[in-house]
C-alpha cells in the first residue's frame, strides 16, 4: 500500500506522527495501572518468555480451535492481516528514508507487492467475518455487543472494526493511485490495487492521490493514538501477558501461609486482611490478565456454570475487575465496590474449578486463582461462605472429612465386607501407598470402588497398604472453597503422617487427592511419587500382571474428569483400560464434549458441599450429554463424578437402563485368573521422587 506522496514524505507528516506518538504513549499509561497490584515472583527464563510471545501472541496458538471453528478463521484473518501491514508499513518507511535500501524489497518488489495485497484482503475478510458475527443470529449469546461505545472502550465493538475497514480500504485506493500514475512492470503483483486502477482515467487518480494518501495516513495516526482507548488495546497487553505466563504453574493456588502469619509478631491481626477483597489485593499479573482479557467470550461459551444458567460468567468477571483497576487508576471515587457490587458472591461460588475457561482462553487468563482469591477473602475476612459450604468445612475440622463421620470409622467400609486390609502403621513400608480417600471411606458408592481397588492389589499381588484411621481429608474442598486455613492444617497434619513411612508411590482414585497430595502439597515441601488409579491400573495391565476377559456389552462412553484430564493431562490411561474390557459387541463411544473439551461434572470446586440454587443442575446436563450418544454405561474414574453421574441417574429413572462405573469395577468384573508368577513389587525407600510428567 502507498506510504508516500512522491518520492518523499511530508514534514507535516512527521509532525502528525509525533502528536500521535505522543497521545499513544499518554494513553498506554493505562497498561501500567497493574502496578498497584502485590508483587509476585515470577519463575521466567528468557526463552519461556520470548517462545510465549511467539507461540501463543503472534503465532496465536491458542486462537486456533475447532470448536470456535467460524471465529478462528476470523481472528486469524484480523491477526495476520495487521501483522503483515504493520511490517509492509514499516519496509515502505525505512525505504522511503533510504534506510537498509541493500536488504529491503522495494514496494514493487513482486513476492512483496502481493503479500501486502495479502495482508489487506485478509484483514477485510476478518472485519467481515466479526460485523457478520456481531450483527447476525450466529452471534454466540454470551459475546458482548456494544455498536459504538460501552465497557470502557473507546468506539465500541463495531465502531473499531468499521475505522479498521476504512484503514484497509484506504490503503487500497491509495496504492491504487499510485499504481495509475507510476504504472511499474510488475503492477501486475498488487492483484487487488492494480485491477481498481482501470476503474478511473489517470488524470483523475492524479487528481485524487493526495487526498487519498492524507486520509488514510491522518485516519492510521489518529488511530494509533487512540488504540489504548479501544478494544484492540489487547492487541499489546495480551502479547505481553501471554509472554509473562508461567503456563506449567497456571491454575496453581498460590500459598498463604497462614500458620506462619498468625505466628508472626510483626504482622497487625486487627488489620490484616485475608485474600483479595478490592483490587490492589490481587498480584500485579492476575491485573494484568484482566487487562489483556480479550472479550471474546470463549471462556463463558464453555464454562458449565454459564451454560447452565449460574450467575457466573468467567468472562464478565474479568472484565469487571478491569473496569475496577481503570476506575481506581483514575482515582474514580464513584467507582463500586469489587466484591459485592461488580462481582457477586454467587459469580463466585457458581465456579467448578474446572478449567474449561483456561483451556479456551487464548490470552491465557489464568481464572481459577482470581476466583479462589475472592472466595478466600470471604471465608477468612468475611466468615461468608455459603451455609452448606461452612457444614461441611465445620464437619471436615472435627472429624477429618466433610461427611462428618467419625474417624474411627475410616476402615468400615473393609471390615463390613470381611475384608482384611494391611495397614502402614503394621507394615512401616510398602511399594504402594493406597490412598483410599474420604469419598472411599465413607460414600457407600464409592466404598464399592474402595473394594475393587483391594481386589485389584490381591490379584496383581501388589505389596500395598493404608493408612486407614490415620488417614485425613486432603483439603482440596476447602482449599478450592476459600478456607486456606483449614486447608493448611490438614496438608501438615496428612504429611506428619506420611512422613512416617516408607513407601514407593501413592496410588489414589480420587483426582482431587491426586491433585492435592501430588501438587498442591509440593507447596510445603513434599514431593512423594502420585499415581491415579487409572494409569496404575493400565500400568499392571500392559506389565501381563492383570489379564483381562473383556465381556463389556453394548455402548459405553467415558467421562473425562476435569481434575484428571484439563487439570493433570490424563486421558488416554482410562480408555484404553476400558478397551481391554470390552467384548466384541461393546463400543467405546465418546460425548460431543471430551478429552480436553470435556464438561464438569459440577462438583468441583468445593460444589459437592453446596448448591447454588439458579439454573439448571450440572451433573443433570452432563448425565443427559451421555444419553444423546445412546450410552448404556458411563464410565468414569473420580470419586465426586461417581456421585454426581449416580444422583442425576437417579433422578432422570434411568437406574434400570443406564450404569455408572468406575474403571475399577470394570476391571474387576473383567479380571481372568491371574497366572503364576506374575511380578514382585519394588523395594520400598524412603523419601520422595518426583511425579510423572503429564502431557
Amino acid at each position: 500500500m502507498d506510504s508516500a506522496v512522491g518520492d518523499h514524505i511530508s514534514p507535516l507528516f512527521y509532525i502528525f506522527a509525533g502528536i500521535a506518538l505522543l497521545c499513544f504513549l499518554y494513553n498506554f499509561r493505562r497498561a501500567f495501572a497493574a502496578r498497584i497490584g502485590r508483587t509476585e515472583t515470577r519463575s521466567l527464563r528468557p526463552w519461556e518468555v520470548i517462545r510465549n510471545a511467539l507461540y501463543f501472541g503472534l503465532l496465536q496458538r491458542k486462537v486456533s480451535s475447532r470448536r470456535f471453528g467460524y471465529a478462528t478463521i476470523m481472528h486469524l484473518c484480523l491477526a495476520w492481516g495487521i501483522i503483515e501491514l504493520l511490517f509492509a508499513t514499516t519496509v515502505d518507511f525505512l525505504a522511503t528514508r533510504g534506510l537498509f535500501l541493500d536488504i529491503l524489497p522495494g514496494k514493487d518488489t513482486p513476492w512483496f507487492a502481493a503479500l501486502n495485497e495479502t495482508g489487506g484482503l485478509l484483514l477485510i475478510l476478518g472485519i467481515v467475518l466479526a460485523l457478520i458475527r456481531r450483527h447476525s443470529g450466529i452471534k454466540p449469546e454470551p459475546l458482548p455487543q456494544d455498536a459504538l461505545a460501552g465497557r470502557g472502550n473507546l468506539f465500541g465493538d463495531t465502531g473499531v472494526l468499521l475505522i479498521l475497514l476504512l484503514l484497509a480500504v484506504g490503503g487500497f485506493l491509495a496504492e491504487s493511485a499510485r499504481l495509475a500514475i507510476e504504472r511499474p512492470a510488475t503492477a501486475g503483483a498488487s492483484f487487488v490495487a492494480y485491477p481498481l486502477t482501470y476503474l478511473l482515467p489517470s488524470n483523475i487518480w492524479r487528481l485524487l492521490r493526495p487526498g487519498l494518501w492524507w486520509s488514510h495516513a491522518v485516519l492510521a495516526l489518529a488511530f494509533i493514538a487512540l488504540l489504548p482507548r479501544t478494544k484492540l488495546f489487547h492487541i499489546l497487553t495480551g502479547i505481553v501477558n501471554v509472554a509473562l505466563t508461567n503456563t506449567s504453574e497456571r491454575g496453581t493456588l498460590r500459598p498463604m501461609n497462614i500458620a506462619d502469619l498468625m505466628e508472626d509478631p510483626d504482622v497487625d491481626l486487627e488489620s490484616l486482611v485475608l485474600g483479595v477483597g478490592k483490587v490492589e489485593d490481587f498480584t500485579w499479573k492476575q491485573l494484568l490478565d484482566a487487562e489483556a482479557c480479550t472479550e471474546c467470550a470463549r471462556c463463558s461459551s464453555v464454562c458449565p456454570a454459564y451454560a447452565t444458567g449460574k450467575p457466573l460468567s468467567p468472562m464478565k468477571t474479568i472484565q469487571n475487575i478491569r473496569h475496577n483497576l481503570y476506575a481506581r487508576a483514575r482515582d474514580d471515587r464513584t467507582a463500586m465496590v469489587l466484591i459485592g457490587e461488580l462481582v457477586s458472591p454467587e459469580d463466585l461460588w457458581s465456579c467448578t474449578t474446572c478449567r474449561a475457561c483456561m483451556e479456551e482462553c487464548p490470552v491465557l487468563v489464568d481464572h481459577i486463582t482470581t476466583i479462589v482469591d475472592m472466595r478466600r477473602f470471604l471465608v477468612l475476612s468475611e466468615g461468608k461462605p455459603p451455609e452448606d459450604a461452612a457444614a461441611s468445612l465445620e464437619k471436615t475440622a472435627q472429624q477429618g472429612n466433610p461427611w462428618g463421620f467419625p474417624r474411627e470409622n475410616r476402615l468400615k467400609w473393609a471390615k463390613d465386607a470381611g475384608l482384611e486390609v494391611p495397614l502402614m502403621a503394621d507394615k512401616q513400608e510398602a511399594d504402594v501407598l493406597y490412598w483410599v480417600g474420604c469419598a472411599g471411606a465413607y460414600d457407600p458408592r464409592n466404598q464399592a470402588i474402595a473394594r475393587a481397588m483391594v481386589a485389584i492389589f490381591q490379584a496383581a499381588g501388589v505389596d500395598y497398604a493404608l493408612l486407614g484411621t490415620e488417614e485425613s481429608c486432603t483439603g482440596d474442598s476447602a482449599r478450592r472453597i476459600g478456607e486456606e486455613y483449614l486447608y493448611e492444617t490438614l496438608a501438615r497434619q496428612n504429611i506428619a503422617t506420611l512422613s512416617k513411612y516408607r513407601f514407593n508411590r501413592i496410588v489414589t482414585t480420587c483426582p482431587h487427592c491426586y491433585q492435592t497430595l501430588g501438587k498442591d502439597y509440593r507447596q510445603l515441601g513434599p514431593a512423594w511419587n502420585v499415581i491415579h488409579h487409572s494409569e496404575y491400573i493400565q500400568e499392571l495391565i500392559s506389565q501381563g500382571r492383570l489379564k483381562m476377559d473383556g465381556k463389556v456389552t453394548g455402548r459405553v462412553t467415558y467421562h473425562d474428569a476435569c481434575y484428571l484430564g484439563r487439570h493433570n493431562g490424563i486421558y488416554q490411561s482410562p480408555r484404553e483400560v476400558i478397551a481391554r474390557t470390552l467384548s466384541w459387541e461393546g463400543k467405546l463411544v465418546e460425548m460431543a464434549r471430551n478429552h480436553k473439551q470435556s464438561f464438569c461434572c459440577g462438583a468441583g470446586g468445593g460444589n459437592m458441599w453446596y448448591e447454588v440454587n439458579q439454573g439448571e443442575r450440572v451433573n443433570f446436563n452432563r448425565f443427559d450429554q451421555a444419553g444423546e450418544v445412546g450410552a448404556d454405561t458411563i464410565v468414569t474414574a473420580c470419586a465426586f463424578c461417581m456421585i454426581m453421574l449416580d444422583d442425576a441417574r437417579k433422578v432422570r429413572d434411568k437406574e434400570e437402563r443406564v450404569q455408572v462405573k468406575d474403571i475399577a469395577e470394570l476391571v474387576v468384573e473383567n479380571l481372568a485368573p491371574a497366572e503364576p508368577g506374575s511380578g514382585r513389587p519394588g523395594e520400598p525407600t524412603r523419601g520422595s521422587t518426583a511425579s510423572n510428567e503429564r502431557s
